[in-house]
């Protein structure tokens, strides 16, 4: 099977077991085989997995888990690469045009070329003073434009008066005010709580909710996000790519499963979350972040 009929059988079996709210390691546990299989598999790199007869049956077994035909995935996938291949040989076999169409084709392309030919060398400069036409058209209509919406003055005094001056002086000091207001704001602290190395506290978070940005490294990496209990986000993240995942307003905890953590890096709105300070190689980690507003 090709890596676009990979990928489509791995995107069905994530999308069935998140439609039912089922984690990775539930799948893992059911099926008793090992996690970074059933991430690859949902990533549809199925090159990671042991072998041919590995992949029929891992997705057979996922796919029983979760509800899925794995008879018809997995048959689906074989006829979509028979049909390509079928459609490229044809394609490659298919008889050529005969020699009087090929002389008949020939034929009208010289007459076009002896009736319309010596215009088409005129095309380009045609275009070329189209295009300047619309220019100074255009230049000529926004300059008339300005000049009518210029104010018209009369020769009479204009005065200003102390309402008018009192109120830019009230706008400039509440400006001032807002400024001094802004600069006194505490920006947010990522603490670590006590001794533990999975669980820390966030404060100073902005009201409107936060942002969690995951990023994988040289190899995928696996994160899943739950936020007060409930699993708002999990996937795999290809070499190098990234995801930002929103926190709601008013969430208290989120918790963040990795299932490749030395290869993960997290930034929490915007700046550097170390959530490894130990540098451990620890691949499956499981982070507790307490958002104290």
């Amino acid at each position: 099977m090709s890596e676009r009929q990979n990928k489509e059988i791995g995107k069905q079996l994530q999308d069935a077991r998140l439609d039912q709210g089922l984690t990775i390691d539930y799948i893992q546990e059911k099926t008793k085989i090992q996690k970074r299989y059933l991430m690859a598999i949902e990533a549809g790199q199925m090159n990671d997995l042991p072998g041919d007869y590995y992949v029929k049956s891992f997705v057979s077994q996922y796919a029983a888990v979760v509800g899925l035909d794995a008879h018809k995935l997995l048959a689906g996938g074989l006829q979509a690469s028979k049909e390509a291949e079928t459609r490229a040989k044809s394609f490659a076999t298919g008889p050529l045009p005969s020699r009087t169409t090929q002389h008949k084709q020939v034929e009208k392309e010289s007459e076009f070329s002896r009736r319309y030919g010596k215009y088409m060398a005129y095309v380009p400069t045609v275009v070329v003073v189209v295009i300047v036409v619309v220019v100074l058209g255009t230049i000529w209509g926004m300059s008339h434009a300005n000049n009518s919406s210029q104010p018209h003055l009369n020769s009479s005094r204009v005065s200003v008066t102390n309402e008018a001056s009192s109120t830019k002086k009230k706008k400039d000091s509440s400006s001032s005010e807002s400024s001094s207001s802004s600069s006194k704001a505490e920006s947010q602290k990522i603490s670590q709580v006590g001794s533990s190395t999975t669980e820390y506290t966030l404060k100073n978070a902005p009201k409107s909710g936060s942002k969690l940005t995951f990023k994988a490294g040289t190899s995928n990496a696996w994160i899943s996000v739950s936020s007060d209990g409930t699993q708002s986000w999990s996937s795999t993240l290809q070499t190098g790519t990234s995801h930002t995942e929103k926190i709601a307003k008013g969430v208290s905890k989120v918790t963040i499963t990795m299932g490749n953590a030395p290869q993960t890096t997290i930034t929490v709105n915007g700046k550097s979350f170390d959530f490894n300070p130990q540098k451990d190689t620890t691949q499956t980690k499981t982070i507790t972040l307490t958002i104290d507003d």
